[in-house]
């Protein structure tokens, strides 16, 4: 027989067999209850032992609550079974004709985080930020040179602009960074520990065992603690940044000791900013997409433990309509 699904308006075939039986749609996979097929009401008993009927009465007396007849038919009536409540009708989903949705599923969403958080610790051997004159690299530093403050130095822009020995000077530890990348190795292994335990099914020690429920939410805790370790590094400037701000104040420091006018004072700090633009010092797009993957592996982890605590219902589904 021919169903239309009540949760994604598809015309879907089931069989017969399974009329008045909790079916699933083939299009999106949820469980909906299936009419049971018309059938002809049961023969109507032998009446040849039983007295006439008496005189039929008035049609508008013939199927009162109280009649004989209403009984009667009300008795020989079969009682359908009960079934699963079906969903009601959206009047909202009238007028759509494609629909495209994707369930969170844990069978894809477990990859989401490692691959996310491995992404990120490759990036961390990309320039996070740098000199850029010209658009050209100059001086730059990824995330383990902005740690300890170091710097790498091309050497034709070197030879232009003879800037490695003082900037090698002022350039200094990045200290948001050391939490972030001591705990970015324990966070690898704990989000590829998952996938490896469940796919390999690795049988664990009874004490891990116990804990190991709550691996989601200590990983989740683990991506939140890493993308705020970031984003304070990322709002405090890097040593690169701070070195040529440093320099610049430091060359132009007569002139702001000679400001006593708040037209005088704009004008240093508008030579300052001219100085400092002049280096064109700026974070990367790698940077960028480190905090990006840092931000999915959290709501990936988020979405671990949502269905963690869903239990036996069915993973939750995001569509579009149209």
């Amino acid at each position: 027989m021919r169903l239309l699904c009540p949760f994604c308006q598809k015309a879907i075939t089931v069989p017969d067999s399974e009329a008045g039986k909790a079916v699933r749609c083939p299009e999106c996979s949820q469980q909906f209850a299936a009419p049971q097929l018309f059938s002809p009401t049961a023969s109507s008993p032998d009446l040849s032992m039983t007295p006439p009927p008496p005189a039929e009465p008035p049609p508008s007396e013939l199927f009162t609550p109280s009649s004989p007849y209403q009984r009667e038919r009300e008795r020989l009536m079969p009682v359908p079974p009960e079934l699963p409540q079906l969903p009601a009708a959206d009047v909202e989903l009238s007028g759509y004709k494609r629909l495209k949705s994707i369930t969170l599923d844990p069978t894809w969403l477990r990859w989401v985080a490692p691959v996310a958080v491995t992404l990120a610790f490759f990036l961390t051997f990309f320039n996070w930020d740098g000199s850029y004159p010209g658009g050209h690299a100059a001086y730059t530093q990824n995330a383990w040179e902005a740690m300890y403050g170091g710097l790498s130095v091309d050497p034709v822009a070197e030879k232009a602009m003879q800037e490695e020995k003082d900037l090698r000077e002022r350039v200094h530890m990045n200290w948001w960074l050391v939490p972030f990348l001591l705990l970015l190795f324990p966070t690898l292994i704990v989000a590829w520990a998952g996938p490896i335990v469940e796919l390999g099914k690795v049988k664990l020690p009874p004490g891990i065992q116990d804990v190991w429920q709550f691996r989601p939410i200590a990983l989740g805790a683990l991506f939140v603690v890493l993308i705020l370790f970031l984003l304070a590094q990322w709002a405090s400037g890097f040593g690169l940044q701070r070195a040529v701000r440093e320099k610049a104040e430091e060359t132009l420091w007569k002139q702001k000791q000679d400001a006593t006018t708040p037209e005088e004072i704009r004008k240093w700090e508008i030579n300052v900013g001219r100085m400092i633009g002049s280096y064109q010092v700026h974070t990367t797009t790698w940077l960028r997409l480190a905090v990006l993957m840092n931000l999915l592996a959290v709501l990936a982890a988020l979405g671990e433990v949502g269905l963690q605590l869903r239990g036996q219902k069915p993973p939750p589904r995001a569509g579009v309509m149209w």
